[in-house]
């Protein structure tokens, strides 16, 4: 990655030999050479960047900031893939580590600049930007990378609403900044974290959601699927993979009291969400969560059954990477008769794929738009 800042070596996690996807595209590279051509780094200067997926903006700033200032950059994302690309980057770059804040905690400025690359969740990017003007320092300059194709009208209405008057650069490579100015100086003194309370119909479960977990207003058809096809045996230690808010996980602690679970999500704020969702519903001693790249250092033959429901895109591509590495270490994190209990959509293909890694792939339920698959070893 060249910029005016120098050239780094960034990759995109995890790791892969077969990765051909950049771990930066050209928004980062226009909103790196705007810092640098308006010298917007100062001695005083504290920088935050926001949802920067593998840290590429986070590390090209951070020699620049360590130099003038003696501090380091902050990264403030929900990923904990970001988190692992910032300490991966950072040291294969020669480079000090940056603070780290999860997206559930809001950082503490003041901040003279931000780097803001836009969420695709509109519900995230108004609570994200609630809670960071007060953090900024009067005159703090909020830039905005993003991709032509990805600012629509109704996003850049949104954001003039959330920032007032906003100004634009010329596009290059597709990319444009989208920028503000912020006059008056924050008072330090941010909105907790947004969250949204609803009842699951039929499960007598109520859950809280962070603005950035997926499906935040009712259960996703695929959870529902999967919990109308749930699981019969007798399980010990369960894996709830990718649990977004824990129902998957908090509905087997129900059913199988003896068991314990374990939630596991790449998501600060789906962790974050599950934890205060399964003390909420009576069974926080018996569940822990964690946020992981899929099962990655997991025990090996550590689990009797797997509860997953894949997700299908990472930040804004498209694709089975993920789900295809989530089958793989669970086979890896099964025992010997353990069992990974899958629900996806039909035209994925996750019957022929599971027989990668699965002697036997059965069909459990059936949805005009879903399945329910069994894998054993």
């Amino acid at each position: 990655m060249a910029s005016h800042f120098g050239k780094l070596n960034v990759y995109r996690l995890p790791l892969s030999s077969k990765q051909t996807l950049l771990a930066f595209d050209q928004g980062d590279l226009l909103a790196l050479d705007y810092i640098h051509e308006q010298q917007l780094l100062q001695p005083h200067s504290r920088v935050l960047v926001v949802n920067d997926a593998f840290a590429a903006v986070t590390c090209g700033l951070t020699e620049a900031v360590k130099m003038l200032t003696g501090g380091v950059p902050t990264l403030w994302s929900d990923s904990h893939i970001a988190q692992q690309a910032l300490a991966h980057n950072a040291q294969h770059n020669g480079l000090a580590l940056a603070d780290f804040v999860p997206a559930h905690k809001t950082p503490q400025g003041a901040f003279d600049l931000m780097v803001l690359k836009l969420p695709k969740s509109h519900r995230l990017l108004k609570d994200q930007v609630a809670r960071l003007l007060p953090q900024l320092a009067a005159g703090a300059v909020i830039i905005m990378p993003v991709m032509v194709k990805h600012l629509d009208t109704p996003l850049f209405v949104l954001l003039e609403s959330l920032l007032g008057p906003l100004t634009t650069s010329l596009a290059r490579k597709k990319a444009r900044l989208v920028l503000a100015a912020k006059v008056e100086a924050g008072d330090g003194e941010s909105p907790p974290a947004q969250t949204h309370r609803w009842s699951v119909a039929g499960l007598g479960l109520t859950l809280d959601h962070y603005s950035g977990v997926f499906s935040p207003t009712k259960l996703d058809q695929g959870a529902q699927v999967l919990l109308e096809n749930f699981p019969d045996g007798n399980y010990q230690h369960i894996i709830d993979l990718g649990c977004g808010n824990g129902v998957q996980a908090i509905m087997a602690a129900k059913k199988w009291p003896q068991s314990q679970v374990t939630g596991v999500d790449e998501s600060c704020m789906a962790v974050a969400s599950a934890t205060n969702n399964a003390l909420a519903n009576g069974v926080g001693s018996q569940c822990r969560f964690i946020t992981n790249d899929c099962l990655t250092d997991m025990d090996p033959q550590s689990a009797d059954l797997i509860l997953c429901n894949p997700p299908f895109h990472q930040e804004r591509v498209m694709g089975d990477q993920i789900a295809m590495r989530m089958f793989a270490q669970a086979a890896q994190v099964l025992s010997a008769d353990g069992e990974l209990w899958v629900v996806g959509n039909r035209h994925l293909g996750y019957h022929a794929k599971l027989k990668r890694w699965f002697k036997q792939v059965q069909q459990i339920g059936s949805h005009p738009k879903f399945v329910v698959l069994k894998a054993r070893l």
